[in-house]
């Protein structure tokens, strides 16, 4: 990227700056927040200050760009809240300059004015001298950019290839085309285009050739067919028909062939008029794209002043690309571009073996996978590693096809139509004596060939027609090498597996090399194949490579190449487990996510989870469909019983007539099945994804059924479940439901929870009692112990989601207020537990009178019981409520009487930390350290600040350290300390977001943005601040807000800007007075002596009087 002015490259600095001014200009007009900036611009590795770098970088650009603005004008690069824009006009932006172009040209060739379209996009296609932003790799958007305009670079050069069509240019179409296809087979415009031209020219073995390969491609790769449109053509070429056909349009992807206006042009020469060939339906996907969105397409550079022009990377680097039927310059390829990767030695082994053909060593190699592994992409790489000058070889493809209609011999019949294309003379040369010997192959050869009738012998005659074509191979290799690349074998015809043995044999010492490609499984379960491979592959100089799926570290590659740098390991890793690097099955799986830019969110596991690809179902569904339906029915079991089988479960859980042994055995041999060996009478899944399809194609009923078998074989299996086997059995539980009674599924579900709660894995406990709620729900009404049941199920569940997520999440106080409701049904006596839950929320959401009910309740029950949880939350809510109100003494006597409640609690070892949710030390030590500080009494305060640093100094809850942080942070705020202030609020952030813990990173990110603007950060300071309120909302997390509030205000006023902190002080006193607040009017604080300043201290008497 650069930027000049008057022709003169401007300085713009080291490579972080230049991303910094990319970032900005694929923005070109919009407001580009702060936080996002830093976040591309460092990702996951900022620097000790970011917004303080950030602004040093954003300065120098600014005085590089200031003569772009004009003597006298403002910058073109200014800050605007919440971060950057930048004010350029498009005209000065190449890309924006290359996209104008672009779409002119592409309506210049919807009025059927083709000259204009061409010279337009001409135009436009001059300027692109490489691809954009590829020195900004580390950004991801800027490597999306790249993407984006590529394909707005292939699109153009499809119209202006359907404009040169249009005017009979066919030599330059095919001449630009053909290496462009050879790098993006799935453009299928493109295809059609270089089909069409090469037709014209009379070279219509080539145009098929070019169809065969896309096909086969899209197959292989992609499991689709080519579209309609392109159909059409390679028909109309196989009819000589072209001449009907006009050039391939975006959009009508099924079109009839439009009516020629003029006569049909001979093989060779361009048509008799200059006019259009065939009216084109176009797409208009330029035109159809939001205008909104057109001043903020990335561009490539900026200037001021001058020529423009793009300049970048050399753009042949091959690349494949997905079909999409309509590509617009806007349209997203989400399959582009895939590097070749992984595959680098089986490669150097195909070069070696083929290249033999040169020397009269020519090689037979075999290359053997599942469907999607890579063998066409394998094959596309190897051939034009052997092809170029000299001697040589020629590579010849050729692939055979399922369904009805394929003749025989279409194998070979591809090969020698292929041949007689390129040599034409030798060819004919070569068929000569054979006349009649190749009719089966080339009808359009046996017309009066004069050759001999072999059909009172139709086993010498099939073997004479096959040496035929031996000896016409070899004679063509003699003059030059040949390479044969056969694709997908495993759908050959008997006839042409039968010549290929024959060739195989006939070929040594000749100049001829083969390269075979078939699907592993289908090759071993056709004796004819498999027979026919081991007699082509014993001879002397063979290959044969099995390609498995790839590594993690190629599948992280692939990954990294379509949706940028920076994408998570758990992402990768959900990939890599659920495709076992089948390239075809990661395509798909990203399909799920509709834009690859998602696998950045923070929920793209969950999507690559939850669903199976469509393309991924039916292909194999197709692999299913060869197996034996015995065999089906037992992999259907083991698909329900899970990813790994125990075969003595599964022998339990067949019926008795069920084949299990030979059905295991073809699952073994289909790929399908994997057996471990550490474990012996075990045995896997190879893919998630084959075990979830298997289980996605049964009816709901089945499925039920079968699940109960299996937990029925689990109970039964020596007498009773295993510590390891409750998750087990519970999971077939509950996928039973209908098959299995509700009162007889809870006891497995609550146990699977009391387990999963023993090894501190939330999420499951949360899944069980979730599950057994919904259970308990179906008992019988009248049933009293159904009801308590329930009762005490809603009250896990709502300590759960406390403990989780904190006491102001909404579910959780609807879970504890609808399980002590059910409770007083049942007539159950209250549960301290419960009433503290509810306490709690009543106090962090600001509902400090209600909470005072539950605190009273709590008292009532200690003086009664004695019970830890009622006196210590009663003294700890009464003390937090009354410090709220600013009834200060009261507060301070509660809340020592709490500290040393929980201290006593410690030393007798009553552990009440799951209850409060913090150790009750750290949460009571808080408040209490806040009272004593606000009554002035900073020596207490400053030892209670001491004692939580050292409480949770070492191995205690992430939640606790964050905690005691917090209270340091606010207090050093409090005492005009920033630096502690900045300290500790930016340790706590960094475990509360280690941890997950997002209430409280926004807590302490508040704190340390009042620090930052303290110490001279205003815009950082502020805007951290703002957005860490922002976040806390959702929380409903009330009881500090006033606190927040005047902590803003300060550093508002600290930044010079006193509006913004006289309107927070009025929404702070608003929110005090609404929940009668009145500790922050406190005149020890900060925030109340600038309250004082700004609106004078009637405001405070008034709300206090009142």
């Amino acid at each position: 990227m650069s930027a000049q002015l008057d022709g003169e490259d401007l300085p713009l600095g080291p490579p972080r700056r230049r991303a910094l001014l990319a970032l900005l200009l694929i923005r070109l007009g919009r407001v580009v927040p702060t936080e996002l900036l830093i976040e591309e611009l460092w990702q996951e590795d900022p620097p000790r200050h970011p917004v303080a770098t950030l602004q040093s970088h954003l300065s120098h650009l600014r005085r590089v760009l200031a003569p772009a603005a004009g003597q006298g004008a403002s910058s073109v690069l200014r800050y605007q809240a919440p971060g950057y824009v930048l004010q350029l006009a498009p005209e000065q932006v190449d890309a924006y300059r290359f996209e104008q172009m672009v779409t002119e040209g592409r309506q210049s060739l919807d009025r059927r004015d083709p000259r204009g379209a061409r010279d337009r996009l001409t135009e436009a296609l001059e300027l692109w001298q490489g691809s954009p932003y590829t020195e900004f790799g580390a950004q991801p958007p800027l490597s999306d950019e790249t993407a984006r305009l590529e394909q707005v670079r292939l699109s153009a050069l499809e119209a202006c290839a359907e404009a040169r069509l249009t005017l009979g240019a066919f030599e330059e179409v095919a001449a630009e085309l053909g290496l462009e296809v050879r790098h993006h087979p799935t453009r299928e415009r493109l295809v059609g285009h270089l089909m069409t031209a090469l037709s014209r020219l009379g070279r219509q073995a080539e145009a098929l050739e070019v169809y065969e390969r896309t096909r086969s491609h899209l197959v292989e790769e992609f499991g689709v067919d080519t579209a309609a449109e392109l159909q059409r053509v390679h028909t109309a070429i196989l009819r000589q028909e072209l001449d009907n056909c006009g050039p391939v349009s975006g959009a009508a992807l099924a079109a009839p062939p439009a009516a020629s206006p003029t006569a049909p042009a001979q093989a060779g020469q361009p048509p008799r008029t200059q006019e259009v060939v065939a009216p084109p339906v176009r797409d208009t996907g330029a035109e159809s794209a939001d205008r909104s969105t057109a001043v903020t397409r990335p561009a490539r550079r900026t200037r001021a002043a001058g020529p423009r022009r793009i300049r970048g990377a050399d753009r042949d680097t091959p690349v494949r690309t997905a079909p999409f039927p309509d590509d617009g310059p806007g349209a997203e390829d989400t399959t582009a571009p895939w590097p070749f990767i992984g595959r680098d030695q089986e490669l150097h082994r195909l070069v070696t073996a083929a290249a033999g053909a040169a020397t009269g060593e020519g090689h037979v190699a075999c290359v053997l996978g599942p469907a999607g592994v890579g063998k066409t992409r394998l094959l596309m790489e190897l051939a034009p590693a052997l092809e170029g000058g000299g001697d040589a070889p020629e590579v010849v493809w050729s692939h055979c096809f399922p369904g009805e209609g394929v003749p025989p011999y279409w194998l070979w019949t591809q090969v020698l139509r292929r041949l007689g294309s390129t040599r034409p003379d030798a060819f004919r040369s070569a068929t000569a004596p054979f006349g009649a010997l190749l009719a089966p192959l080339m009808p359009e050869q046996s017309a009066g060939s004069g050759g001999q009738d072999h059909d009172d012998d139709w086993a010498q005659a099939r073997f004479l027609t096959h040496d035929a074509v031996c000896e016409v191979l070899l004679t063509l290799a003699a003059e030059r090498p040949l390479v044969l690349l056969l694709e997908d074998l495993h759908w050959a015809d008997a006839a042409s597996l039968d010549l290929l043995r024959l060739l195989g044999t006939r070929r040594q010492g000749q100049r001829i090399s083969i390269v075979l490609t078939a699907r592993d499984f289908e090759g071993d379960s056709d004796a004819t194949i498999r027979r026919i491979l081991a007699e082509v592959l014993r001879s002397p100089r063979t290959e044969s490579l099995r390609l498995g799926g790839l590594p993690r570290s190629a599948v992280a590659t692939l990954v990294e190449a379509r949706a940028g740098r920076g994408v998570g390991d758990d992402v990768i890793e959900v990939l890599h487990e659920r495709s076992k690097g089948n390239p075809y099955f990661v395509m798909q799986l990203l399909s799920l996510l509709g834009d690859v830019r998602r696998l950045h969110d923070a929920d793209a596991t969950d999507v690559l989870l939850a669903q199976i690809p469509t393309g991924v179902r039916e292909a194999l569904r197709q692999r299913f469909a060869g197996l034996p339906e015995p065999a089906l029915r037992v992999l259907r079991l083991c698909a329900v019983i899970g990813t790994e089988i125990d075969t003595d479960l599964l022998h339990r859980t067949a019926a008795e007539d069920e084949p299990v042994a030979p059905a295991l055995e073809t699952a073994i041999r289909a790929g399908l099945l994997g057996e471990d060996p550490h474990h012996p009478g075990r045995l896997h899944f190879v893919h998630a994804l084959v075990r979830e399809t298997l289980v996605d194609v049964l009816a709901r009923n089945e499925r039920q059924q079968l699940h109960a078998r299996v937990a029925g074989a689990l109970c039964e299996r020596g007498g009773q479940v295993g510590d390891d086997e409750y998750e087990r059995l519970a999971h077939h539980t509950w996928h039973a439901q209908d098959a299995l009674p509700a009162r007889r599924a809870l006891p497995r579900l609550l146990r699977a929870a009391e387990q999963a709660e023993q090894q501190l894995a939330y999420e499951k406990v949360e899944t069980w009692l979730r599950r057994a709620v919904h259970l308990a729900g179906l008992l019988p009404r009248d049933d009293a112990s159904a009801r308590s049941l329930e009762q005490r199920l809603y009250v896990q569940l709502g300590q759960l989601l406390a403990t989780v997520r904190g006491y102001g999440d909404a579910e959780a106080e609807a879970a504890l207020s609808r399980g002590r409701a059910l409770g007083a049904v049942t007539h159950a006596p209250e549960d301290p537990s419960v009433l503290w839950a509810l306490c709690a929320a009543f106090l962090v959401t600001g509902r400090y009178d209600e909470s005072g009910r539950f605190s009273r309740l709590l008292r009532d029950i200690g003086s009664r019981t004695r019970h830890p949880v009622a006196q210590l939350g009663a003294a700890y809510g009464k003390g937090v409520a009354l410090h709220v109100r600013g009834r200060l003494p009261e507060a301070l006597a509660e809340l020592e009487r709490s500290v040393g409640l929980a201290d006593r609690f410690a030393r007798e070892g009553r552990s009440l930390a799951r209850t409060f949710q913090h150790d009750p030390r750290v949460s009571c030590r808080s408040y209490d350290a806040f009272t004593h500080w606000i009554l002035g009494d900073r020596e207490t305060a400053l030892g209670r600040r001491r004692q939580l640093q050292a409480l949770t100094a070492y191995e205690s809850r992430p939640s606790d350290r964050c905690f005691a942080l917090y209270v340091d942070a606010v207090l050093a705020a409090w005492e005009g300390d920033p630096d502690t202030a900045r300290a500790s609020g930016a340790e706590g952030a960094r475990v509360a977001e280690e941890h997950g813990l997002l209430y409280w990173k926004a807590m302490l990110r508040l704190t340390e943005g009042w620090s930052l603007t303290h110490l001279g950060d205003d815009e950082a300071g502020l805007d951290l601040m703002h957005t860490s309120i922002a976040e806390l909302r959702p929380s409903r997390s009330h009881l500090r807000l006033p606190l927040h509030l005047g902590l803003l205000a300060q550093a508002q006023h600290h930044a010079g800007r006193r509006d913004d902190a006289t309107a927070t002080l009025r929404k702070m006193l608003a929110v005090i007075e609404h929940r009668r607040e009145l500790v922050y009017l406190h005149p020890a604080l900060p925030a109340t002596t600038l309250l004082h300043d700004l609106l004078g201290r009637h405001v405070t008497e008034t709300l206090l009087s009142g």
